[in-house]
């Protein structure tokens, strides 16, 4: 298959809410391992096959993600690592990578999260009824990295506001690159009292960090907080309101959730498998390439598709039933290869946090009866509400 006519041509994965993804998934695998789709109201080749998927993630002659990102990301978010190669990228990750691994993140992460999900639950505690997604799994996340970046609470508003507006560049360019100068503004501002002053913080120690020589500049800095702050947030919430939405529904997860930090790390992952955050990551080919039985052109648009890979029967069995006890080394969730999520142990410490803090403040805590729960969009997917009965009654 080489013509780039798109399958489902009614369907345009950057727009439609496709709470049936899963469904269209499996109809769309039929026709092969790669197929064209429309996205942005073009035709674009979406990867669903596993091994294939992971091939794309470790080939950077071909699928190189700078190119793109310079395009989608860069004018909103500045110069990430998402938009470095080679050299830059190797020096600007080393500078940053010590303070996410899980050493730092239990040192300086962890002291964080708990008393924010305590806060949290506080808010709910009086409630019969509340709406889950508003008030717990959206500000969570967004709330740990304005307090670990030392923001005032009383700012914390306006920061959840840019951090949703920096990354909808492709939908809202002029939106997106004026929440991205408001940002970096404010941000200015506390980088130049860190570098004066520094502590202990997170903060600081980016100003202060070195490797070979080299420190961070204000621009990497502001560009690397442009990534952090709303793929950080956003991508937790997303599948933060999946991950509750599935065990809320299930009696056996809820009792499993109450049990060993073991059992929660194993529900996690399997949420992150199950129904990731990214659905599809938009990336562009940096080469010609024949892949997956189509010839791809450098230049091309693709979607790596986490979501069908995630669920490819050949690599998970009964790809769609939420199983903790499954082997899920090979998900691919967090990326690979040297671009892999550098905030992958933040986020699931959140995560596993949240499913204790909840669990132990509201032990009898359930879905209402009778919603319809949908779990929306293909590029960051999640939960759009879901009303709980904090204290189990009806």
């Amino acid at each position: 298959m080489n013509a780039m006519t798109p399958l489902m041509p009614d369907i345009d994965f950057a727009y439609d809410d496709v709470p049936n993804l899963h469904d269209l998934i499996e109809e769309l695998r039929a026709h092969g391992p790669v197929v064209p789709v429309r996205y942005h109201g073009s035709s674009v080749w979406l990867i669903m096959d596993h091994a294939l998927l992971k091939q794309a993630f470790e080939d950077y002659d071909h699928f190189d993600a700078t190119a793109g990102y310079k395009l989608i990301a860069e004018p909103s978010m500045g110069k990430t690592l998402q938009t470095m190669a080679g050299e830059e990228h190797r020096v600007s990750r080393a500078l940053v990578n010590p303070l996410f691994m899980p050493v730092k993140v239990r040192g300086y992460v962890e002291s964080l999260i708990e008393p924010i999900a305590h806060e949290l639950c506080d808010r709910m505690e009086s409630e019969r009824e509340v709406e889950f997604v508003s008030a717990f799994a959206r500000p969570y996340p967004f709330l740990v990295i304005t307090r670990l970046l030392g923001i005032p609470v009383e700012d914390e508003g306006s920061f959840m506001e840019w951090a949703v507006k920096m990354i909808d560049f492709p939908w809202d360019p002029e939106g997106a690159v004026r929440a991205k100068d408001e940002f970096n503004t404010y941000m200015q501002a506390i980088i130049d009292a860190r570098r004066a002053n520094p502590g202990d913080d997170f903060l600081s120690r980016l100003t202060q960090a070195e490797y070979e020589g080299q420190h961070l500049s204000d621009e990497r800095i502001l560009s690397f907080l442009g990534l952090l702050f709303p793929a950080g947030s956003d991508t937790t919430y997303k599948n933060g309101s999946s991950l509750f939405a599935a065990v809320l529904d299930d009696p056996k997860l809820c009792a499993l959730a109450q049990g060993s930090d073991k059992d929660r790390e194993a529900i996690v992952t399997e949420g992150l498998r199950w129904e990731p955050p990214t659905a599809f990551l938009p990336r562009m080919a940096s080469a010609d390439v024949a892949f997956g039985g189509v010839h791809i052109a450098k230049g091309d648009w693709m979607l790596f598709g986490i979501t069908a890979a995630n669920s490819d029967p050949a690599v998970f069995p009964d790809p769609r039933r939420f199983d903790p006890a499954r082997d899920n080394r090979e998900i691919l969730t967090f990326g690979r290869s040297s671009h892999f999520c550098l905030g992958m142990h933040v986020a699931r410490r959140e995560l596993e946090t949240a499913l204790r803090v909840v669990f132990e403040r509201f032990p009898h805590i359930r879905l209402k009866p009778g919603q319809s729960i949908e779990r929306v969009n293909a590029v960051l997917r999640g939960v759009r509400e879901m009303i709980v009965l904090p204290h189990g009654e009806a």
